[in-house]
């Protein structure tokens, strides 16, 4: 039986980890206890520790030495990740006492990466050169319970779309336009006036339902007094997108403006003349309310309220 993570917590020491880490570099009981400067019959008790904490045999002998089977792999594969995991609080602790570094874990919509969080990344940077930075590109309510899981530090969407916004500490940055899209090499790329209407047969990708991109779209057929498109495929994947625009002609994605333009620039689709007045709620920094905000996160909201500011 395996035994509780609590039970493991508390028995767990740091040789254990090194222990494990050197039998599995050197397939010997003589030369691992060298390396992490045990006696043999020291490595072999703690060995015998690690077992029964673990409560099943992890390696075996043979006449090439000593071997892991499946479960000391496992074990294995995960002591290198707890080492890892430790060197990186290390080096993260050493650059907080130097005034400087720090993590950074950003949730965002797509529609905020071109206009926000690349130019804002960009001048963090050269404040705080030695922070460390992880991004993730997803829709607002997947973002956001990674926010409620502390997996993320802020998210830039729409806390509008929880269940419990109130939950969240926001700061508006965008209401932002959307437009309608097609492959840069379609034939309609050429058009120069088009009405929903010459689209509503068109085979559609479409947010996915509960998005607020995908109610704005559906609002769209509403006023047009046209039912919404038959067997759309739903993404909210930017490249899958993309992707989906090229296979077939006539295809119609919904994009955020900035985001279209970007990719526009590049030859990979064509915005189509058609302006949409609607807008969807705004997009914004939000925190977890009442958290006390980390160095590089307060640095990052401070930056941005600086470009707002600049902006009014």
């Amino acid at each position: 039986m395996i035994t509780s993570i609590d039970a493991i917590l508390r028995r767990l020491r740091g040789n254990h980890v090194a222990l494990l880490i050197a039998l599995d570099d050197h397939g010997s009981l003589r030369k691992a206890a060298q390396q992490v400067s045990l006696s043999q019959p020291a490595m072999t008790k703690s060995l015998r520790e690690i077992e029964a904490m673990f409560g099943a045999e992890l390696f075996s002998r043979s006449p090439r030495g000593i071997v892991a089977n499946e479960m000391g792999r496992c074990v294995i594969r995960h002591a290198r990740t707890l080492r890892s995991e430790i060197s990186a609080l290390r080096d993260e602790l050493a650059a907080i006492m130097r005034g400087s570094g720090g993590t950074l874990a950003i949730g965002a919509v797509m529609g905020s990466l071109p206009g926000w969080l690349t130019p804002i990344l960009k001048a963090l940077r050269e404040v705080q050169p030695d922070i460390s930075v992880e991004v993730w590109e997803d829709n607002s309510a997947r973002l956001l319970s990674m926010l409620d899981q502390r997996l993320l530090d802020l998210v830039i969407g729409r806390p509008s779309i929880s269940v419990h916004p109130e939950a969240y500490d926001f700061m508006p940055l965008e209401v932002e336009e959307v437009c309608l899209v097609v492959d840069g090499g379609d034939p309609l790329a050429d058009a120069t006036h088009i009405e929903l209407a010459d689209l509503a047969g068109n085979p559609w990708i479409a947010p996915q339902a509960a998005l607020p991109m995908r109610s704005l779209l559906e609002q769209l057929f509403d006023d047009a007094q046209l039912p919404f498109p038959r067997y759309a495929i739903e993404t909210s994947s930017t490249f899958a997108t993309l992707s989906l625009l090229r296979s077939g002609v006539g295809t119609i994605g919904l994009m955020p403006l900035k985001v279209a333009q970007y990719f526009a620039q590049h030859g990979l689709l064509k915005v189509l003349p058609l302006k949409i007045e609607r807008r969807g709620p705004p997009y914004g920094i939000a925190t977890r309310r009442g958290a006390t905000l980390t160095q590089p996160v307060q640095r990052f909201v401070d930056l941005c309220r600086a470009r707002l500011d600049e902006a009014r």
